[in-house]
């Protein structure tokens, strides 16, 4: 799928229901936290990945993300996450393509774990800039500070989507190795 220049039917539907899951998984089930809140839409963006490839599941990611902040009314964050949430999704996509199959999970959970840093890292990032957008004099002390409120919340976020992403990759990757082989 991932070298097609077009998109077929079958990566349309698919591309649609992978939007459709990270929106739902990011907005059912939310917990507040102090800046926003948390979900598990990262399970959700980490399993488009493996079911569209780096690419498709990047923007899958990007615009089911996208739509979590927009509908939710977190507009501020919306375009940082599209852009952060994609990113996510192509280096995990990125990593499991570099990473030689015979590491089986680990191969996954390096994939997942490595991206979820660097969805923390990012968030850390577009916090600060938030910061700056929110208050006329907030310098950068202010902006680490109310950026940083988001970091545990952000870790929990990523490493329960990682911990729930792990078993449901081996069954979708089982189901598309039966799927291929019939």
């Amino acid at each position: 799928m991932e070298n097609s220049k077009s998109l077929n039917t079958k990566e349309m539907v698919l591309m649609g229901l992978m939007i459709a899951l990270v929106y739902l998984a990011g907005s059912i089930i939310k917990i507040p936290s102090v800046g926003g809140f948390v979900h598990i839409g990262d399970c959700m963006v980490f399993l488009s990945v493996i079911v569209l490839g780096k690419k498709k599941g990047a923007i899958s990611s990007s615009l089911g993300m996208f739509l979590v902040d927009v509908l939710g009314g977190y507009y501020f964050w919306a375009p940082f996450t599209f852009i952060i949430k994609g990113a996510m999704a192509y280096i995990a996509g990125f990593i499991l393509e570099k990473m030689s199959k015979r590491y089986g999970s680990i191969r996954y959970t390096i994939a997942f774990l490595v991206s979820g840093v660097f969805m923390v890292v990012a968030y850390f990032g577009a916090g600060i800039i938030v910061a700056g957008f929110l208050t006329e004099k907030a310098g950068l002390l202010q902006g680490i500070i109310f950026s940083a409120k988001d970091i545990v919340g952000n870790i929990i976020q990523v490493g329960t989507g990682v911990v729930i992403a792990l078993p449901l990759s081996a069954v979708i990757i089982k189901a598309k190795q039966t799927a291929f082989a019939n």
